[in-house]
């Protein structure tokens, strides 16, 4: 039993021990094959070349070129035309004119001023433009237009509202200019107290005297932030001397101030409300004509003021407005071009990359309105050192550079161009810019590094070593069977077979075998031609079964 299992353990270890042996054998050969390739030495040209890089490099077609815009594209705006990229910066003027003439009806509404305000006695627009009358009479009997007398009826107010709508929107435009002018006139008897006056009567007082203003604001659509940006008090309005008593329309005579321009306020302050009413609401603004009449009580007696007309007859408000250009707008033409490994499988160094383009402008620039507004070369999204400031640009196409700008340095495998016109300020535009470029050139000049003779793969040795590999494996497999199983007599097999099952206490299929001694028999007659039995059977017998075990052990 002990030299069965020493058989076995040395079966098991001799595979193993092959098998690891055939492991080692392979990595090694695979190791030494790798490192003959890597250290063998291939010999290997430089072809050297140069090309021109950019496709479609005289615009002649939009083929290859595409546009984009940064910041306020509303500021820009680019075309491929005539052979040449075009980089169009926008600009506008406009005037607004809208209000002038002489007022109408159609176009102004009455208000009152904001607070316990209350009407003159009359008001209207007429064919002559918008007026007021009104008389002041403390008497408890109607005045000349038929209005009770009222001592609280002495400051009556009247205005005429207008809400503008421009054309564009003012977010996007600067005013450049302003002018306003407003034109009035008006009668009034002298029974009127002005400062020109010798007030006669019962305890006589003045403070601010009768008087009349005329003016025009501007508010926001609102209504909340009036600014009043024209004026005028004729304080001289009435003016005459008439006793206390006698101060009845019929007492005294018309006094009248001609057509007289209202006072405006100066021009930047007039830009500046127009600006501010307009930054409320981008489109939208009001305007107000206004009179307002402010009487006293001049003496212990009854007292009378007479306005006979109080008169805007015209208005007219006109302003300019440019076209706002933002700060950080760009414009830029693209091509991402061919890489560079496109030019061979073998690598490629590039020695040298030289750029180069003509470039013009339509007119002059101002630099008194951006003088950081540049030319900027980019690859890669990567911006070169050298811009050009559009102040050195004439209205004749010029190089760029002499010789052109080195990029060599921003040369990646991936060439993508961008040539931008870049506005670095905030500033207003009258009118359209065009900034052209033409003829743009990339010089490359390179080396691929190429095998002088294409290495070829050697021979796939690896099947060879797969197949003794399995052949090996097949020839310990077979052997080890046979060592195990099939050396034994088939008989002995199911004998064995039979020991091992009842010794693992499995039931197994009974099997029919010849007696003991007919095998005995049999096997010793085959070895034997002739036995001389000179003993009794069971003599024999045991003879035989001793020549048996010698054979079993010799097997």
């Amino acid at each position: 039993m002990n030299k069965q299992k020493l058989k076995y353990s040395l079966l098991i270890f001799t595979f193993i021990f092959t098998l690891i042996f055939i492991n080692i054998s392979i990595n090694t050969t695979t190791l030494f094959i790798n490192n003959l390739k890597q250290n063998t030495l291939h010999l290997a040209a430089e072809i050297p070349g140069e090309i021109q890089w950019v496709n479609n490099s005289g615009f002649g077609s939009q083929d290859f070129w595409f546009m984009e815009s940064e910041g306020d594209v509303t500021d820009v705006d680019g075309k491929i035309s005539g052979n040449q990229a075009n980089f169009k910066i926008i600009g506008e003027y406009w005037t607004f004119s809208n209000i002038s003439g002489t007022p109408s009806a159609s176009d102004w509404t009455p208000t009152k001023k904001p607070g316990d305000s209350i009407y003159p006695d009359l008001f209207e627009i007429n064919q002559y433009g918008c007026n007021a009358s009104h008389e002041y009479w403390e008497s408890s009997t109607p005045n000349i237009y038929g209005v009770m007398g009222n001592q609280t009826r002495n400051r009556p107010s009247v205005l005429w509202r207008r809400i503008i709508t421009m054309p564009h929107d003012m977010s996007d435009y600067s005013i450049t200019s302003a002018q306003i002018s407003a034109l009035f006139n008006g009668t009034a008897n002298t029974n009127v107290e002005t400062p020109l006056d010798n007030l006669t009567g019962t305890n006589p007082t003045a403070a601010e005297y009768d008087h009349v203003t005329f003016y025009v604001l501007l508010s926001d659509i609102e209504q909340e932030d009036r600014n009043e940006v024209a004026r005028y008090i004729p304080r001289n309005l009435g003016f005459g001397d008439l006793p206390a008593g006698d101060n009845s329309p019929s007492d005294g005579v018309e006094n009248s101030i001609g057509n007289t321009y209202m006072t405006p306020v100066p021009k930047e302050v007039l830009k500046f409300y127009l600006s501010k009413v307009l930054d409320f609401d981008n489109y939208n603004f009001t305007i107000f004509l206004g009179i307002d009449i402010d009487v006293e009580d001049n003496y212990g007696e009854a007292d009378r003021d007479t306005y006979y007309s109080l008169l805007i007859k015209s208005c007219n408000l006109t302003f300019q407005y440019e076209k706002n250009i933002n700060r950080f707008t760009s414009i830029s033409w693209k091509q991402n071009c061919d890489k560079i490994s496109d030019l061979s499988e073998y690598p490629v160094i590039v020695q040298n990359a030289t750029l180069n383009f003509n470039y013009k402008i339509e007119q002059l620039w101002n630099t008194s309105l951006s003088p950081n507004s540049e030319i900027r070369v980019l690859i890669n999204n990567n911006k070169h050192t050298e811009p050009i400031k559009l102040s050195t640009a004439t209205t004749s196409l010029q190089e760029a550079k002499v010789g052109g700008f080195d990029v060599s340095n921003l040369i990646t495998d991936d060439v993508n161009l961008s040539l931008q016109v870049y506005l670095a300020d905030d500033f207003v535009l009258d009118q359209n810019i065009t900034i052209a470029i033409d003829d743009v050139s990339l010089d490359i000049s390179y080396i691929i590094i190429e095998p002088d003779e294409p290495i070829e793969k050697g021979p796939d040795w690896s099947w060879l070593v797969y197949t003794l590999t399995a052949g090996i494996i097949g020839i310990i497999t077979v052997f080890s069977f046979y060592q195990i199983h099939f050396k034994y007599p088939p008989l002995v097999r199911k004998i064995r077979k039979l020991k091992k099952g009842v010794k693992k206490g499995k039931i197994k299929k009974s099997i029919l075998v010849n007696k003991r001694e007919d095998i005995i028999k049999h096997n010793f007659n085959k070895s034997k031609n002739i036995l001389v039995l000179e003993s009794t059977q069971d003599d024999q017998v045991e003879k035989i079964e001793k020549i048996s075990n010698n054979k079993e052990e010799q097997l």
